[in-house]
């Protein structure tokens, strides 16, 4: 399997260099709120972007399942995602001396939140939706939603994929967010 993961970062590397670099470049800021955006450029611009463009056909070519392809392309988010974390919060403690504390929540913050919104864009793409405007939609909604009021007063807050006022709480729709697009995607396909 690791042989495939390999080749499956290298494709992803060589197709996406651009897009890739200047999401990474932002995604090193150490400020958790303005990482929040470019991980949804990035989530937005992984295998949902390759089926919305008509690269999904290209893709299957390879000697890759869906299941395989949907994973593999998680995979490369989440690696992407901690290292620019952990990247960000190097610079941070070193160049701008903020200290390492905020590393392990803002670091399962990340992940809960790009686990969230790759499964709501492969769930647009699997619908034949857009990649990037539905999961945009949700975003705006979820910001809106999750900052009305307290936390005590909005239980959305607690288990919304920006606002994560609840870490073991958020983890519930993330992960069924994840499973059910992977679920679907598998099953139903990719809009074609």
């Amino acid at each position: 399997m690791l042989p495939k993961i390999e080749a499956f970062f290298m494709k992803e590397m060589k197709e996406k260099t651009g897009r890739l670099a200047i999401l990474s470049l932002f995604l090193l800021v150490p400020f958790y709120p303005f990482r929040i955006f470019f991980l949804f450029l990035l989530c937005t611009h992984m295998l949902g972007w390759d089926v919305q463009h008509k690269r999904y056909s290209s893709l299957m070519a390879l000697p890759y399942m869906p299941k395989q392809l949907f994973w593999l392309s998680y995979l490369f988010l989440v690696v992407i995602s901690v290292e620019t974390q952990l990247i960000g919060a190097a610079l941070g403690a070193g160049v701008f001396n903020m200290g390492w504390a905020p590393l392990g929540i803002h670091l399962l913050g990340s992940l809960l939140f790009v686990t969230s919104y790759y499964g709501i864009s492969m769930l647009a793409v699997t619908f034949g939706l857009d990649h990037f405007a539905i999961p945009l939609l949700v975003f705006i909604v979820d910001l809106t939603l999750g900052g009305i009021g307290f936390t005590t007063n909005n239980p959305y807050s607690l288990i919304s994929p920006v606002h994560q006022k609840s870490l073991p709480l958020a983890i519930i729709p993330a992960v069924a967010l994840l499973l059910g697009s992977a679920y679907l995607f598998e099953k139903k396909g990719a809009y074609k």
